[in-house]
Formats: C-alpha cells, sequence, structure tokens
C-alpha cells in the first residue's frame, strides 16, 4: 500500500473546495431563497470534508461514494430553482465547479462508478435547466475535467502500487533465493569438511604405496573424486537416495555428474522430491556410458536429465522438466 503525504494533499484539495464553498456563500444573498444556499454550502462542505480527510485508506466506502452521488444529484435541484437567468455564467453557479472537485476527490479514492455517475447527473441536469447553448458557459467542463484528473490519479495509483508489490516480492524472492544458496553452500562446505578424513586415508595410502595403487584402491579414488564432485557441485541433487544410486552406477562403470547451480534449493519440498526419484529411477537403470543431472538457471525447466550408451551418439534419455 502507498503511503501518501495525507494532510498536505488534503489540505490543497479542501482549499479548493472552500473557494466554491465561499462563492456559494457569497452569492446566497441574490438567491430567491438565501437560505436554502446556505444550506446547499452547508451540505457541500460536510460531503467534501468527509469525503477529504475521513479514513486512513486511499479507498473510501461505497456507501459514502453512494453519498457523494446523491450530493451531486440533489445540489443542483436546490440551487437552479434560486438562481435567475441573468446569474448564468456567475459564480452564483458555484455548485458546478464545486461538484467537480467533490467528484474528482471520489474518483481519486477509488470510487470511480460513483463519480462518473455524478457527472452524468450533473450533466443531465445543468442541460435540462440551462439548455445546452450554456453548457461550456456554466463551469460544466471544469468539472469533467476535475473527474478525469481525479481517475488518472487513481489509475496512476493503483499501477504505483502494483509496482511497489511486484518489487517487493521480487526483492523478497530474491533474497529467500540468497538465503537457500547460503544454506547450500554451507550444507556444501560440511559435506566437504565430512570427506576430508576419507581424503587424508586415501593420500597416505598412495604415498606409503609411492603411488602404485591397488585396483581396489583404484576404484576406492575415483568412487572418492566422484563423491567429492557430487558434494561440491551437486547441491540439492545431494541426498542419500541420489548418493547411493550414483555410487551403484559408478561401480558399474556408468560415469554420473550432478551439478545444482543452486536454483533447486527455491523448489517446494515436494517438488524436489519428484526431481530426486526422476534422478534415481534415470541413474539406477543406465548400464553403461553416461549419466549427466544439470539444474542451471535461465531455462524453462529446472532440471535436464541427459543419458548416452557407451558408443551412442544419440541419447537414450533427454528429459527436461
Amino acid at each position: 500500500m502507498i503511503r501518501l503525504p495525507r494532510i498536505p494533499m488534503a489540505i490543497v484539495a479542501f482549499t479548493l473546495g472552500l473557494m466554491y464553498a465561499g462563492f456559494g456563500i457569497y452569492w446566497s444573498p441574490s438567491y430567491l431563497n438565501p437560505l436554502l444556499g446556505l444550506v446547499s454550502v452547508a451540505l457541500y462542505l460536510g460531503a467534501i470534508a468527509v469525503t477529504i480527510f475521513a479514513f486512513k485508506s486511499l479507498q473510501i466506502p461505497a456507501w459514502l461514494g453512494l453519498i457523494n452521488l446523491l450530493v451531486a444529484t440533489v445540489l443542483p435541484r436546490i440551487i437552479e430553482d434560486q438562481i435567475t437567468p441573468a446569474m448564468i455564467g456567475t459564480y452564483a453557479t458555484w455548485y458546478i465547479g464545486g461538484l467537480g472537485v467533490l467528484l474528482g476527490a471520489t474518483a481519486l479514492r477509488k470510487q470511480v462508478y460513483f463519480a462518473w455517475g455524478g457527472v452524468i447527473i450533473a450533466t443531465a441536469e445543468i442541460l435540462l435547466w440551462e439548455g445546452p447553448e450554456n453548457l461550456l458557459r456554466s463551469g460544466w467542463i471544469g468539472l469533467v475535467v476535475m473527474v478525469i484528473i481525479g481517475q488518472a490519479a487513481n489509475l496512476g495509483l493503483q499501477q504505483s502500487e502494483r509496482a511497489i508489490e511486484l518489487a517487493n516480492q521480487t526483492a523478497a524472492a530474491a533474497k529467500l533465493a540468497a538465503k537457500r544458496k547460503e544454506i547450500t553452500r554451507e550444507s556444501q562446505v560440511l559435506a566437504f569438511n565430512h570427506s576430508v578424513p576419507n581424503v587424508k586415508s586415501m593420500l597416505q595410502r598412495t604415498i606409503a604405496q609411492k603411488g602404485k595403487l591397488s585396483e581396489d584402491d583404484r576404484r576406492e579414488a575415483m568412487l572418492l573424486e566422484a563423491d567429492l564432485s557430487d558434494e561440491v557441485m551437486g547441491g540439492a541433487l545431494v541426498v542419500k537416495a541420489v548418493i547411493r544410486s550414483a555410487r551403484l552406477a559408478r561401480l558399474r562403470g556408468v560415469e554420473v555428474y550432478l551439478m545444482d547451480d543452486g536454483i533447486l534449493s527455491q523448489l517446494d519440498p515436494a517438488e524436489l522430491e519428484e526431481i530426486h526419484h526422476k534422478v534415481v529411477d534415470v541413474v539406477t537403470n543406465q548400464l553403461s556410458g553416461k549419466v549427466t543431472v544439470r539444474a542451471t538457471s535461465g531455462n524453462r525447466w529446472h532440471v535436464s536429465i541427459t543419458a548416452y550408451e557407451r558408443g551412442a551418439r544419440v541419447p537414450n534419455i533427454d528429459w527436461k522438466f
């Protein structure tokens, strides 16, 4: 929600409304019934004061919009009977400009339909009383322009609210993604530190044997290298089920590569579990060759799984989801 500097804006709008009320007070003694002129001014001031100053949110209630429409209906009927034809074109018809301020404020405060309904009704009454030839002299153009300005400001505020909301959502998502990446990195560091003793043991064994490792030791070293690669590159793909299936596949001679740029940490647990299930299914059923699992940003999909049997030029599996 946009926080507007309400007090300065309200004072400016109300001052403009007071100007027309002042015209009404000034011309009331010239009316056939001056008391009705003053009553009209009081009715107008009450409606515009509530519309401008009441309610904390930008949108006023529908019932207040309806009241303003009724004021726009009643005010011309009261005053028109008090004005002589000679007063047409003077500020004796102050209520037309006053209704522009009232209905413009109504449109600004998100009751656009009531505002334009008031314009239509007031226009019809002005035409019936003053005639089409005096419409442009009556201040009617100012009435319409004020409501257009109010609606334009309302639309601008709505667009700004949507833009701010979208920016807040984007910032929150970026912050959450950064946090998840940080958690992933911490998990990778912990996993790597956990593997350090195994690496140290293998290095000591290699040094003791002067690099002449047995076949079992070579296989173990290759598996250890693959495990380290998974822990550093695998991100959210590194779970027990995936690691277990990858290790068994490597023992069969299948090359398995797990790469996650950190985007999988942004998924829901149910989505991530489904991806793990698919990866396990592909790796488990691959008999030879190579399986590559990539989770990279900038694509329409979250994960791609590509599998080639040994010697094949065309993948036997090429999934993107």
